[in-house]
């Protein structure tokens, strides 16, 4: 982005920029806020969007002083909470009560913020604390966050920033779209720089893809060919790649994922090969808070049951290792006297079995981490379970409460980054790189999940597929 191009959106007083993938966005957003005179309002949609703005600000060394940064849920929630009477948000509702409840609270959440920057008094409040608004992302906003949007541009001037081409998010609403933007849309000047340093060619492959691709936001349908040249994509049938045939390869780079459709075959894929490729666990983690709730009202053989086969759904090999305790347990027998594999689980459980608390749940799924004969490869779930049971601990409450807030609670959410190999989907993967990305075109991906899956890649694609000819349309 040049000089005159920032001069001329500040000069505007609502502005829409397009950036593709890698090209910059955050550093954009860095440049407007240092430029720009007065304190800058910068609304994401994520705690780690937020993280990543903020780092940033940091590296350019932009002062404090000139920004607030926060996602538009916790934007909104503190004004509704503080007006509630204008907003007409009732404050008993909690997001962690269940997804009804969880549906109405940011449903109340969202038309009660745009009720109150309708009024004048808040506009009042918002030009005595900021003199601009800045939202990333923008193509992720449904609907009411846009209009909550648009209430606000009439007090301040609003510049927003995205990409339709990765607007992947259509399950969670009306969304936001960019053919009838109220934002008059300003061309800068971008660059793949993702790429710049690692594989420039690779940073400019990806962009003749994105042209490729871009009229299915007219809904048009188009093609992508993968020419077998290309030296940055390869293609590689289905029946000769199984992960490990191709684990040489792989080992190579820093950090590898592999993107698919469907949650049932990142699973399968990740379960194939334990303890090296990592599931990618989605928000609501549907397997932690099933446990949880078993946890919380099981007793005796039955919990013992449970928590051996929630092991079990983390890791490989539980049930062949533990197979006699499995059987006593079904039989209803707490005697384990007699089996001699694993004599410190057998102890563990002996002292423990007949009134077991949460610290013996907590060791029990400690006893699992640390053994290798078991292969993790939910290791998210496994970790955030005994998260969850050391909060209900410290909190004196149910398991199931506590897992609703580490899940749910920005200030107690975790990001797992540390893993070299994950099994993942594009809406789990967004926003992310990795040297390595291997795309499994066995079941078709859209267009937009294809751009955003490539742009994934810093170095290297592979692509799963019998042809390396895909047909897209809307």
């Amino acid at each position: 982005m040049t000089a005159a191009e920032i001069d001329k959106i500040m000069q505007m007083s609502s502005a829409a920029i397009i950036a593709p993938a890698g090209h910059g966005k955050t550093e954009m957003i860095a440049e407007i806020v240092k430029y720009a005179e007065g304190k800058q309002l910068l609304l994401t949609h994520t705690n780690a969007g937020v993280d990543a703005i903020e780092k940033r600000l940091q590296k350019r060394k932009v002062s404090k002083e000139k920004y607030t940064v926060t996602t538009i849920a916790a934007f909104c929630i503190k004004w509704c909470v503080s007006y509630d009477r204008t907003g007409g948000f009732d404050k008993t509702l909690s997001p962690f009560n269940g997804r009804k409840e969880s549906e109405a609270y940011y449903a109340q959440l969202y038309s009660g913020a745009k009720k109150i920057f309708t009024t004048s008094w808040a506009g009042n409040v918002l030009k005595a604390s900021y003199t601009g608004v800045i939202v990333d992302e923008y193509q992720d906003c449904i609907q009411v966050q846009h209009e909550i949007v648009l209430a606000m541009n009439k007090h301040l001037p609003v510049r927003v920033l995205g990409d339709p081409m990765q607007g992947i998010f259509s399950f969670s609403g009306n969304m936001v779209d960019w053919n009838h933007l109220e934002f008059p849309v300003v061309d800068v000047e971008t660059k793949p720089w993702r790429w710049s340093k690692c594989n420039p060619e690779l940073g400019e492959y990806l962009m003749t893809i994105r042209d490729t691709l871009f009229p299915i936001l007219s809904k048009q349908s188009c093609k992508v060919q993968i020419s077998s040249e290309n030296k940055n994509v390869e293609i590689v049938a289905p029946a000769a790649f199984t992960g490990y045939s191709h684990l040489k390869e792989l080992s190579q780079y820093s950090s590898v994922v592999y993107i698919t459709k469907w949650p049932s075959q990142q699973l399968n894929f990740c379960s194939r090969m334990p303890g090296i490729f990592q599931y990618d666990e989605k928000q609501d983690c549907d397997e932690l808070f099933k446990y949880a709730v078993k946890f919380d009202t099981k007793a005796g053989s039955d919990l013992i049951l449970e928590i051996i086969g929630f092991a079990s759904v983390c890791a490989t090999g539980v049930g062949t290792e533990l197979k006699s305790y499995i059987d006593r347990l079904k039989n209803d027998s707490l005697d384990f006297s007699r089996i001699k594999k694993h004599s410190d689980f057998r102890d563990m459980l002996t002292e423990a079995a007949r009134n077991m608390t949460k610290n013996d749940i907590f060791r029990m799924l400690e006893w699992f981490s640390k053994k290798a004969e078991f292969k993790q490869y939910r290791s998210e779930l496994l970790s955030e379970m005994k998260r969850s049971i050391k909060y209900a601990i410290d909190h004196d409450i149910a398991i199931y409460d506590a897992a609703n807030h580490i899940r749910k609670d920005a200030g107690l959410q975790k990001r797992y980054t540390g893993f070299k190999f994950l099994s993942s989907r594009t809406l789990l993967s967004k926003g992310l790189e990795f040297d390595c990305v291997i795309i499994d075109m066995t079941t078709p991906l859209s267009a937009k999940d294809f751009y955003v899956a490539m742009t994934r890649a810093m170095r290297k694609i592979y692509i799963i597929s019998d042809t390396s000819t895909f047909f897209f349309k809307d």
